[in-house]
């Protein structure tokens, strides 16, 4: 296999579908443009956002049953492709059009979630492959620099258009995702010789259950609670700022270009401190990112907060998939990050659902230290996971990059 080439064209496969990642960080902007109320909105992405809790399960037991993330990859970019379409015509009826707008949301992020698990898997894996070693942070970093171009990007082009219109460069972004991975050699998917495929009654679900595993959810947990409601409100954090819902695109664009130093230098940082520890640190990062929002006042704060998000998010997309990929029992992979995924939507439909209408009763500031409080403790909670397994319970990572206090 040329390692230069496929490094190449999965660097340029991930420039392009980051695309869709920056036209989906507009929502919450799209449904506030269209008379979305806040409480609404925590509704509505609850529900988009709780779909994953089917999606994530089914396409992660379909990539390990047939041993291919880059063939599920394309087939979710082509659900993507085809109910994007649909959203801008959608969205502009009223009453029974409105609810089926939003059904067709549900099905779209119904592909589109499980999308991202399987392109990190892909990473991972050429990462971990004997015969190319491609650095995970290399190619990573086209996906910082795609969803940063592209979110700068959508900025003029929402002011000379309705925001609706974002779903047409959504679709436009699938399609040519599905091109470009389409070119990518099979072979670089996997660490080990191609197996027969596994048969459903045979995968060994109990496996995953493991003292590590389960500990990994709960974080994930109070993890993603306030992250998911940073993402959905940070909107409001903006106007906050007294600033225009315009400028969002920019913010994102700090953001996304932020990340690339941080996943260039992170194959350096996980040789010296392992994969927990940078967990760990980005628990850290976005604790002070939450406070700047809850504290801060000019614009200049709220772009230093965008920095921290970019350092934040890039340590813990790197090491999260990297640290789960470790821990997961052989050939359950793919089940394992679903698994977790899933169980972070469960609870995060019901943060969702509740979160706008949190944010109405206490303030924009108060509701982001909530947020900044709930992180921390988050980070309290892993460093207890890993003290009472390693020193009390004699539970020791299989992996030592995975460790975060040594027996």
């Amino acid at each position: 296999m040329n390692r230069k080439k496929i490094q190449a064209q999965l660097s340029i496969t991930e420039l392009i579908y980051n695309g869709c990642f920056a036209a989906a960080n507009f929502l919450s902007v799209f449904l506030e443009s269209i008379g979305i109320t806040a409480g609404q909105m925590g509704l509505i992405t609850a529900f988009v956002n709780g779909i994953s809790i089917v999606s994530q399960p089914t396409w992660g037991i379909v990539s390990d049953r047939i041993q291919s993330v880059k063939k599920c990859f394309m087939l979710c970019m082509a659900g993507v492709a085809v109910c994007s379409l649909t959203l801008p015509a959608l969205s502009q009826g009223s009453g029974l059009w409105r609810l089926v707008m939003i059904g067709m949301l549900m099905v779209m992020y119904f592909f589109f979630h499980p999308s991202n698990m399987m392109m990190e898997l892909w990473l991972v894996r050429v990462n971990d492959h004997p015969g190319l070693k491609i650095p995970y942070g290399s190619v990573r970093s086209w996906a910082s620099i795609g969803y940063a171009l592209f979110s700068l990007a959508f900025v003029p082009i929402l002011r000379a258009m309705s925001v609706r219109n974002i779903y047409y460069f959504f679709a436009g972004f699938a399609a040519l995702s599905i091109l470009l991975s389409s070119r990518v050699p099979a072979e670089s998917e996997g660490t080990k010789k191609r197996q027969a495929r596994q048969r459903l009654r045979d995968m060994p679900f109990r496996s995953i259950l493991n003292y590590w595993i389960v500990g990994h959810i709960i974080f994930e947990i109070l993890y993603q609670i306030p992250f998911s409601w940073r993402v959905t409100y940070m909107i409001y954090a903006v106007k906050e700022f007294g600033l225009d819902s315009s400028v969002y695109g920019a913010l994102m664009f700090a953001a996304g270009i932020c990340e690339v130093p941080m996943l260039l230098l992170i194959k350096k940082f996980s040789h010296r401190t392992g994969w927990a520890w940078l967990l760990l640190a980005s628990v850290l990062i976005l604790t002070v990112e939450y406070s700047l929002y809850a504290m801060g006042h000019s614009i200049f704060v709220l772009f230093a907060a965008q920095l921290l998000r970019g350092f934040s998010y890039a340590l813990y997309v790197a090491s999260r998939y990297q640290y789960l990929h470790r821990l997961a029992p052989e050939g359950m992979e793919a089940s394992t990050q679903a698994l977790v995924n899933s169980i972070s939507a469960i609870v995060n439909f019901f943060a969702a659902a509740a979160g706008g209408f949190l944010l109405e009763a206490c303030g924009t500031r108060s509701f982001f230290a909530l947020l900044c409080g709930m992180q921390l403790l988050s980070g309290v909670f892993f460093v207890g996971l890993h003290a009472v397994g390693g020193k009390y319970l004699h539970k020791v990572p299989k992996s030592p990059d995975c460790r975060l206090i040594m027996r």
